[in-house]
């Protein structure tokens, strides 16, 4: 959660020192415990520091050394291996700290050494020789980049806040961005909501030189089968091992940590374990809960008290914190969240906040959060195809036997469930909702917007191709497991999250777990035939048993129709007002998204109403957004 930022003028011309406070006063959140600076005539590297782990009360970026100097936001894993490579005195070990491990890396093995490294980072070294700039970003992208380079001359950030107020920076708010981000259509990943900034991919390295930057990908993902684990208990073991290792190495922190327990497999595994391990130290972990709260009578609202009471009854040392559905607000403080990202905010963002606020009254600094560990450790593949496909015609009979017994279907639906459905062609699946009155997957004749005919048909394209890639990725594992098409984390976990003094983790997309996944033989995502089995194996004694064994999950945010529905006059009242019909009248259908708003007032489905109130709360969301950003 520590910030890092910088300007260098490739034409030597100076840096203002009004640009250099702005900065630090837009990035002084995330630095609480040290803010530094390196400078030079027309460059400066500047760093701002939350202290976390034990080391990092030693830490002093940027560091300058044998004429290079980095800036670094990082959390490294495997420790001792860079420090035995870099023949690291003893002495020195417990007191050296990641950023200065990642500049001595660099000054020993060049620009690759950055595909060696494990952990969470960004981070920028400047070589004042050469007068050039490298910069990367970590495998799964945990760590927030963000850049700007006009007329020679380059910023980045951590926040986009930070570079879009500085008076040079020649920036509009890029509303076909915000509008292909609110349907859903995964706008390129290195694209923001401000034209001419740009995301530094995950898993990239940027080598910026005077007049041009090149970005590179540095590591790559792809399933690749090793049959050295052979059997299910093998497999469960290593990924046991795995989970063990992860969570202990961001349980290293100063102070207690905090985890978010929602009652599912990924959170309460994380709970789980690190419970345990505190225990052994005599401490405590604390854990916050989104859940309904007993002033709450929808019957269709689902909760997940029931499951995280399973843990907590489990696990004696965990203090436990709730968030209660009826005290949440959509619009409310949202204003304030846009002014913090300078960004749109998840749909769920007053969960997010809810929660981060109880965490920062315990002074935790350290959270360890179970999202996005459906993409892989717990995520759902069909194994049936993948086994015809590779010619493994007997383990493909042993699975459909598990899989008939454990799921008590026919062969006739099985068959359909697990072998017919996942591999139907994209123009099977549209012709299907066709013949049964629907509409096309891809048709965007219901969206909310004003189109041109170009626009429509180039919307339209688009809109099948997002279709025909989103099924062609979930039918086939040798394609990544991770999004390539989308970034996960982008800017909002880790920047909601700084406004709290709190940094954010993801043990389950670890990169050493995510390797691991990406060789494992495909009947092992299923083992016993179970769905999310190999975590359910490899935890069988951790979970508890309402938790192992469950197989659906409820909501993030309970009750969120309701929520929703609280804010829904003012969302109404939103359209009304003239500067939006200026700004976005010519974009979106208003009156049609007025319908929508009217036709969730009026549902009957609650919770259950599905991609309609997805679709509806995010087009909402921009309005709110492009609101604030008239009025700001």
């Amino acid at each position: 959660m520590s910030a890092i930022f910088g300007i260098i003028d490739f034409e030597g011309r100076p840096i203002e020192a009004e640009w250099i406070k702005s900065m630090q006063k837009d990035l002084a959140h995330r630095g609480p415990d040290r803010q530094d600076l390196y400078q030079d005539t027309s460059v400066f590297l500047g760093h701002m520091l939350l202290q976390v782990t034990p080391e990092s009360v030693y830490d002093t970026s940027p560091y300058e050394e044998a004429g290079f100097v980095i800036t670094a936001d990082a959390r490294l894993d495997e420790r001792a291996a860079i420090m035995d490579r870099l023949d690291i005195p003893q002495a020195e070990r417990e007191i050296i700290t990641d950023p200065l491990l990642l500049l001595r890396s660099f000054l020993k093995f060049g620009n690759g050494f950055v595909k060696d490294i494990y952990g969470d980072f960004a981070f920028a070294i400047w070589d004042k020789e050469k007068k050039e700039l490298f910069c990367a970003r970590d495998q799964m992208g945990v760590k927030p980049f963000l850049y700007y380079f006009e007329e020679n001359r380059f910023v980045f950030s951590t926040e986009l806040k930070a570079i879009v107020k500085l008076p040079f920076v020649k920036t509009v708010m890029d509303h076909l961005y915000n509008r292909d981000y609110a349907i859903n259509f995964a706008p390129d990943v290195a694209r923001t909501p401000w034209k001419n900034l740009i995301r530094l991919k995950a898993a990239n390295v940027l080598l910026v030189q005077q007049s041009k930057a090149v970005t590179n990908q540095y590591w790559d993902l792809k399933y690749k089968p090793n049959f050295k684990y052979k059997s299910e208990e093998g497999a469960a073991d290593k990924l046991r091992q795995l989970l063990d290792l992860a969570i202990s190495d961001r349980m290293r922190v100063i102070g207690e940590i905090g985890i978010p327990l929602s009652g599912g497999l990924d959170s309460s595994a994380i709970a789980c374990l690190a419970a345990r391990k505190h225990r052994v130290l005599g401490k405590k972990i604390t854990t916050a809960s989104s859940v309904l709260g007993p002033d709450i009578g929808a019957q269709d609202a689902e909760d997940e008290q029931a499951y995280i009471n399973a843990v907590l009854q489990q696990e004696k040392n965990i203090d436990p914190m709730f968030v209660y559905s009826s005290k949440l607000s959509f619009l409310k403080g949202l204003d304030e969240k846009f002014e913090n990202h300078y960004n749109m905010v998840n749909i769920f963002h007053y969960v997010d906040k809810a929660i981060y606020e109880q965490f920062q009254s315990k002074s935790i600094r350290r959270v360890l959060s179970g999202y996005a560990g459906d993409h892989i450790v717990s995520s759902v593949i069909y194994p049936l195809p993948h086994l015809l496909m590779a010619g493994r015609f007997r383990t493909f009979l042993k699975m459909t036997a598990k899989l008939k017994h454990t799921e008590n279907l026919s062969y006739l639906a099985l068959f359909k469930k697990h072998i017919l459905n996942p591999t139907q062609p994209f123009f099977v699946r549209n012709l299907r909702e066709r013949l049964h009155g629907r509409s096309s997957l891809c048709d965007i004749k219901e969206l909310p917007l004003i189109l041109t005919a170009q626009e429509k048909k180039t919307l339209q394209l688009k809109s099948k191709k997002i279709h025909k890639d989103y099924y062609k990725f979930n039918r086939n594992i040798f394609l990544s497991r991770w999004p390539k098409y989308d970034d996960p984390f982008k800017e909002d976990w880790d920047c909601g999250a700084s406004n709290h003094n709190i940094e954010m983790t993801y043990p389950l997309v670890d990169r050493r777990i995510v390797e691991f996944m990406m060789v494992l033989p495909i009947e092992h995502f299923y083992p016993s035939g179970v769905k999310r089995g190999l975590i359910r194996k490899a935890l069988f004694d951790i979970y508890p048993e309402k938790i192992r064994d469950r197989q659906n999950k409820g909501d993030y945010s309970p009750d969120y129709y309701h929520i929703f529905l609280k804010d829904i006059d003012e969302f109404k009242s939103q359209l009304e007002n003239p500067e939006v019909r200026k700004k976005l009248g010519s974009i979106i259908d208003l009156k049609k998204l007025s319908n929508l708003l009217m036709s969730i007032s009026n549902s009957k489905k609650s919770c259950k109403f599905g991609d309609e109130y997805f679709l509806t709360t995010q087009i909402s969301m921009w309005l709110c957004y492009t609101i604030w950003s008239v009025n700001k």
